[in-house]
């Protein structure tokens, strides 16, 4: 049975999906896994490789909407993103990390996306 968090979890990438499609931007996949791994929505923005990270909250949010994925998950964001372009060399494009922060009110939601919002500390990815 899903959790109350879960649920607007995934309702908020679907509001997310939405989004990214509006931009016309091309979806390559959405809940990417591979092991421990996960990418929520991963898509190609002209000459980018985005690796999007969504996170939904009901507001009014407790902390900067900005600095809701640890260094801890970023880490994994930059791993998983190693480990797609490995498996899917046909994207060999830059790599940009998104956050799509979805952010539910009384009124409906409102979005605040972040492109680049962080980046690896390594060169090459």
């Amino acid at each position: 049975m899903e959790t109350q968090h879960q649920g607007l979890g995934r309702w908020g990438e679907r509001v997310a999906l939405e989004h990214v499609v509006r931009r016309g931007w091309e979806v390559l996949a959405t809940n990417w896994r591979i092991g421990q791994l996960e990418v929520d929505l991963i898509v190609k923005d002209g000459p980018w490789l985005v690796i999007v990270e969504v996170k939904t909250r009901t507001e009014p949010v407790q902390a900067d909407w900005h600095r809701m994925v640890s260094r801890a998950q970023q880490g994994r964001l930059i791993r998983a993103a190693r480990v797609f372009l490995a498996r899917h060399p046909d994207q060999s494009l830059e790599v940009r990390f998104d956050v799509v922060a979805v952010l539910r009110n009384r009124y409906g939601h409102r979005i605040v996306h972040t492109e680049s919002a962080f980046y690896p500390l390594l060169p090459g990815l």
